[in-house]
């Protein structure tokens, strides 16, 4: 168990031991953080799609290009003009219904949920798929988030309108159907690293 978890941890059992706060709240409100390892996002998003054919929801980005090289084929969903990609879906997911696709082996949304206004809407329309779905946000905890608070700077995309943590995350995609099937986070230590890697079904 890494430092970070057992600080939380020892926290949590503090609270408990001199009881600084009820039980009920402790139920509701504290959660202790999964035991998952950190990873590069990118080498484990390529190494999940290698050989299947993927949907690629949130697509026009330059991590299109590399799962194109080692997928069996992708197709692409993304709100803006796609540029010439082949496979290619422009939809506005705060309004519109993804396309059903019959051969997709596996659906990836990279960086997308934090951007829209309705994430519920939009897991119900991808649970059609019934596929593995690997889901990836930026953290609301990043240790590097948080050192340019400090400056008094929001660094933060301005098209975002929500940030997850792991239980904000794992309460949103089991309430809309979805179960767990696996976590990770990238770029940084457990705890507090740039970003959530959520895999759901």
């Amino acid at each position: 168990m890494s430092g970070t978890y057992s600080d939380i941890y020892k926290i949590l059992d503090g609270i408990k031991e001199f009881g600084g706060l009820s039980p009920e709240h402790v139920a509701k409100q504290i959660h202790k953080l999964p035991e998952a390892e950190s990873v590069d996002r990118v080498k484990f998003l390529l190494e999940r799609c290698k050989d299947k054919v993927v949907l690629h929801v949130g697509c026009l980005g330059p991590l299109h290009a590399e799962l194109i090289k080692g997928a069996r084929r992708v197709y692409g969903i993304d709100k803006e003009a796609s540029n010439g990609h082949q496979d290619y879906y422009q939809v506005d997911l705060d309004r519109e219904d993804l396309p059903l696709l019959q051969d997709v082996d596996l659906v990836l949304c990279g960086e997308v949920l934090e951007h829209l206004s309705n994430p519920g809407r939009f897991l119900d329309g991808l649970r059609n798929y019934g596929k593995e779905t690997i889901i990836t946000v930026p953290s609301a905890f990043s240790e590097v988030g948080y050192s340019w608070i400090r400056r008094g700077t929001e660094n933060v995309n301005k098209d975002h309108v929500a940030y997850y943590s792991w239980r904000t995350l794992k309460t949103l995609v089991e309430r809309h159907g979805y179960e767990v099937r696996q976590f990770y986070w990238y770029g940084g230590k457990p705890g507090v690293s740039e970003g959530l890697i959520m895999v759901v079904r």
